[in-house]
């Protein structure tokens, strides 16, 4: 049943008479399809050792791309690990997680056996290790019985195959070796192996995972479970070295890296092994002459700490190396040296070999080295635990300068190009409430840095700190704690390293505080004392949110991903929504609409607040819409828009738009976020696009593809400029005022590389600026034109409307990359919206300004209504059997003004209920709570439509006269008559009709059962 929607003071009369509701169906509110945080992935580790299941075996892949490079398919692998664990008691596997397209990712454990009891204490001590670090280093039973972990990982680019076989023929080794040595490693260690981290890749011979990602560039984002994978992994099995497995640099290449170094490493103690390990790698590689083995002209490997002092860095925390080692690990990138041409198997059999070597020099590095390794990786956690400052190693450092058991051949190369040092504060604090730009964005800032293990907790009590007061709920990082590196570096601003280093090998900002929306201050610096106690430790952060059904309309502020999630999920629904311009949204209330935001406020975090309606008036609001996107075939923008809830996607390209195969016909935007220019043979796509711009559709892209296409198609007046090639970083940037993207804006995007707008002609809009000193953090070289000073003050994002209609939306910068600038996202569905928006179709309230003389119509009713008595309202011919409904508007406000609220001493506006119209009248009761007073009686059809109204005085209802209480008299025996009770009847007791009281006792009933009803849907709801 629908109703007219009231401007009405707190709350609108009950209907006299009890009405029976339908009660809604659940809402089909859905989980997102693709979360922004990729929850934990592996489950619970073995309890004793070995742990050895049947794996399932793949079906016999022929068309696997391993077959032509000579290596392993991998319907193999899980046939040669059950046989490896049949072979005895060392061998464990365990299904780790599927990769994209559903192949189990194993884990092997090699180590002896161990008894439930003994796998329980090697886990209390691993958790030693890192939560009392300094217990640890005085354990004497621990230091003799801890099995040092060790960690080798292959194929996490699946067209680098050999690290799988290499590892599977070391397994193979280990399983079955008598050889004292081996025994001894196995008794004292753990030896895990990842042996395929990328099986889709390996069986479709491409670097990237099934869904488009470079995994080895995925760590702190988790876009891959692939990477998600090892990022867990890291954290349990804590290993005190890791090795990943990659090729081809046509030379065995074995990292340490050249600078720049990472701020947050203690790389006092990293660096010392992990060149000692290149060194004896290299030592031993040359003395195998592996025929077929390239060497270096000097008769050696590649070491990027010695040989490429610029370009192969361990800058970013995005390789998995680089990840790992936040755990205490020492790490290596193993880059294998035979590519891909030639011939493929005989090349990938001098791979397997040289990666052999690598991986038994390794394992004979940490059993010679174990305990030196183990009191690295405490000392790790006992400067995280304690917040000693970052330890800045000398520029001119000598062996003496050293410890006697500390490896020194590193000293010799070490110069002022390696010091970088890190300043940690004493914590971290996220707003909850003012001084947060969007509550739910912090929140799923807090479960990323939750999944990586960063330790969080929640402010019971509010905190002040410089003059800021944080809100009781607010979160606190406090830097004192195991993997501070860790945490120091997804949350730290990062830095401008411009100047520094001439070149960079990938990104070099990342920072989460400034890319995923969320407002986050740093306080204090490590060697202050806690500011506050009062907080408990939080272990998820779900979204959580309210629904306040006290008004006739719903609204929420649209401010995070999480926001506009829930605007896909409503319009799914089929909500009517309308945006305000200060990003509000706005809903009317009805039984679908409160089911669906109970729902949205448990899923997606959404508070949704009562609210009047009253800036529907005002005409600036426009109307959300479903949108079908087709786009530029891109696998990062299309799982930005998916996050967002965009989920009628259509790839589209130049073939197959040239081909017929893709058609613009039944798309409301066209997204370009890469090529799609069109040469001469593709003529029929150029027409097919012509075709959908004719129409006055809309288009929205990124970076100089997106504004040449723009340009090319002559739908904006611009020149666009970028930035040096390789160029990366954070951005300042300013919002234009008033603007699409003004609600809620941020200050920071990131960048790969900068692009901007100038010569902007007419009817271009921008949208935002650089600022005048645009990189925070990053790396951005000087070239001509393509500098931050030619980019500073110039448009980054620019929007137009064309003479055709067509909206038009650039970003300069790149909101989509590797899906991890999340508070961008928001940004982009601003500008869809803005894109596809049309005039606001949602009914205002209806007030007292309504109510003009024109209106009037052809209502009539009595000058004068009895509160509680029946009143018949006349609306004229042709309203036979038309549900109508009534309401009071209280008189104060001159028909005609803009007077939209009244005094609730003057009456409240008042529902009369609903009607059928008999004839040409319906009849109605004045409730009891009604205030006498002048009203006017508005009649609205079941299209909430005016149809009109009229004047009419409320009166009191008349004071009952009491009646005289008689006088006490002589109680007298009745006597019994002939018109006794028939035999088996019940006595009638407390008067002589009861009737009247079950019609009211079953109306009760009813209008309970109802609202039981009701309120059983809204629990289903959150269930």
């Amino acid at each position: 049943m629908r109703k007219p929607v009231l401007l009405a003071a707190a709350c609108t009369a009950m209907l006299v008479a009890p009405t029976i509701i339908a009660v809604p169906a659940v809402a089909a509110v859905e989980e997102p399809v693709s979360p922004i945080v990729r929850p934990t992935v592996i489950g619970d580790m073995p309890t004793q050792y070995p742990y050895q299941p049947e794996l399932r075996v793949f079906p016999d892949d022929p068309d696997d791309a391993s077959i032509a490079r000579g290596v392993m398919p991998y319907d193999e692998i899980a046939p040669t690990l059950n046989t490896y664990m049949a072979l005895g008691d060392r061998v464990s596997t365990q299904i780790i997680g599927q990769s994209e397209m559903g192949k189990d990712i194993y884990l092997v454990t090699v180590t002896a056996p161990e008894s439930a009891e003994e796998t329980a204490q090697q886990t209390l001590w691993r958790h030693t290790v890192k939560y009392d670090p300094a217990s640890a280093a005085t354990d004497d039973a621990l230091q003799a019985g801890y099995k040092i972990p060790l960690w080798f990982n292959a194929n996490i680019h699946g067209n680098e195959w050999e690290g799988t076989d290499a590892t599977l023929n070391y397994i193979e080794e280990l399983a079955t070796s008598t050889d004292p040595e081996i025994i001894d490693l196995l008794d004292t260690h753990r030896l895990y192996f990842t042996v395929t981290n990328n099986p889709d890749g390996r069986a479709l011979g491409q670097r990237a995972t099934a869904n488009g990602y470079d995994a080895n560039r995925d760590a702190i984002t988790g876009a891959t479970v692939e990477a998600a994978i090892i990022r867990d992994l890291s954290a349990v099995l804590q290993p005190t070295y890791f090795i990943d497995l990659h090729g081809y640099t046509g030379i065995l290449q074995i990292e340490p890296c050249g600078p720049p170094h990472g701020e947050n490493y203690e790389y006092d103690l990293f660096l010392p092994h992990a060149y000692a390990t290149a060194l004896e790698i290299e030592e031993r590689v040359v003395d195998a002459a592996i025929e077929g083995n390239p060497l270096s002209a000097d008769g050696g490997i590649r070491i990027p700490y010695r040989d490429i002092r610029s370009g192969w860095d361990d800058w970013p925390p995005i390789f998995m190396p680089q990840y790992v080692a936040y755990q205490g690990a020492i790490t290596n990138t193993v880059e294998l040296p035979l590519g891909r041409s030639g011939d493929q198997p005989a090349r990938a059999a001098v791979n397997i070999e040289v990666a052999e070597l690598v991986i038994d020099t390794v394992s004979d590095y940490v059993q010679d080295h174990g305990d030196a390794l183990l009191a690295n990786q405490i000392e790790i956690f006992e400067r995280g635990l304690t917040g000693a400052p970052s330890v800045e190693i000398p520029a001119d450092i000598a062996p003496e300068d050293l410890p006697a058991d500390v490896p020194t051949e590193w000293t010799e190369i070490w110069d002022d190009t390696d010091v970088y040092v890190a300043d940690y504060p004493r914590a971290y604090v996220l707003p909850q409430g003012q001084g947060q730009r969007s509550d739910s964005d912090a929140q799923t800032l807090v479960q990323q840095l939750l999944v990586h293990g960063i330790e969080v907790d929640r402010l019971t009590a509010p905190l002040t700190v410089d003059d800021v007061t944080y809100a009781a709920g607010s979160y606190y990082v406090d830097m004192h704690q195991p993997v501070r590196g860790l945490a120091n570096v997804l949350l730290a601003d990062g830095t401008d390293i411009s100047e520094r280093v001439p070149s960079m090998y990938d990104v070099s900002a990342w920072s989460l505080s400034l890319l995923w929306g969320a407002d986050v201050d740093a306080i204090g610096t490590t060697g202050d004392a806690a500011p506050t106690t009062a907080v408990e430790p939080v272990v998820e952060a779900p979204l959580t949110g309210s629904v306040d059904l006290s008004a006739s309309y719903l609204a929420f502020d649209a401010a995070g991903v999480a926001d506009y999630q829930a605007v896909n999920q409503l319009l799914g629904e089929g909500i009517a929504l309308s945006q305000l311009p200060d990003g509000t949204v706005l809903l009317r209330r009805s039984d679908a609409a409160d089911v669906a935001a109970s729902a949205i406020a448990e899923i997606y975090g959404v508070d949704f607040r009562a609210d009047d309606g009253l800036a529907l008036r005002d005409g600036d609001a426009i109307a959300l819409s479903a949108v079908r996107v087709a786009y530029v075939d891109n696998h990062e923008d299309r799982d930005a828009l998916t996050k967002l809830g965009f989920t009628d996607l259509m790839p589209v390209s130049r073939a197959s738009l040239t081909s017929g195969e893709a058609s613009l016909n039944n798309v409301d935007l066209l997204w370009v976020g890469g090529n799609l220019s069109f040469n001469s043979s593709q003529e029929s796509g150029r027409a097919a696009v012509q075709a959908y711009l004719d129409t006055g559709k809309p288009v929205i892209g990124h970076g100089s593809s997106a504004a040449s296409f723009a340009t090319d198609f002559g739908l904006v007046d611009l020149s666009t400029s970028t930035g040096t090639r390789r160029s990366n970083g954070i951005v300042s940037v300013e919002t234009t005022p008033g603007g699409i993207l003004s609600a809620h804006p941020v200050d920071t995007a990131f960048a790969y590389p900068a692009a901007w707008f100038t010569e902007l002609g007419d009817g271009m809009t921008v949208e935002r600026t650089y600022a005048a000193d645009p990189l925070v953090a990053g790396h951005w070289s000087d070239s001509t034109g393509g500098s931050q000073a030619d980019a500073a003050g110039h448009a980054s994002e620019v929007s137009t409307i064309t003479a055709a209609g067509n909206r038009v939306f650039l970003f300069g910068t790149s909101p989509t990359f590797r899906n991890h600038p999340v508070g961008a996202f928001s940004d982009i569905a601003r500008a869809v919206f803005w894109a596809t928006s049309s005039e606001s179709t949602l009914p205002p309230p209806f007030t007292a300004e309504d109510l003009t003389p024109e209106a009037r119509g052809e209502v009539d009713a009595p000058e004068e209504i009895t509160v509680g008595d029946d009143a018949v309202i006349e609306v004229g011919s042709g309203m036979d059997g038309t549900r109508v409904s009534a309401f009071l508007f209280p008189a104060t406000a001159d028909p005609g003004t803009a007077t939209l609220r009244v005094a609730a001493v003057a009456g409240e506006s008042a529902s009369l209920g609903d009607a059928l119209v008999e004839g040409t009248a319906f009849t109605v009761t004045v409730p009891a709570d009604v205030t006498p007073d002048a009203y006017r009686l508005a009649v609205f059809d079941d299209a909430d439509s005016l149809l009109g109204w009229d004047e009419v005085q409320v009166l009191a209802a008349p004071t009952p006269t009491p009646t005289p209480t008689p006088e006490p008299t002589t109680s007298v025996e009745p006597t019994p008559t002939a018109t006794a009770e028939p035999t088996g009847a019940l006595p009638a007791t407390g008067g002589g009709d009861s009737g009247g009281l079950w019609v009211g006792a079953l109306a009760m009933i009813l209008a309970g059962a109802a609202a039981t009803a009701i309120a059983r849907a809204r629990m289903r709801t959150r269930e």
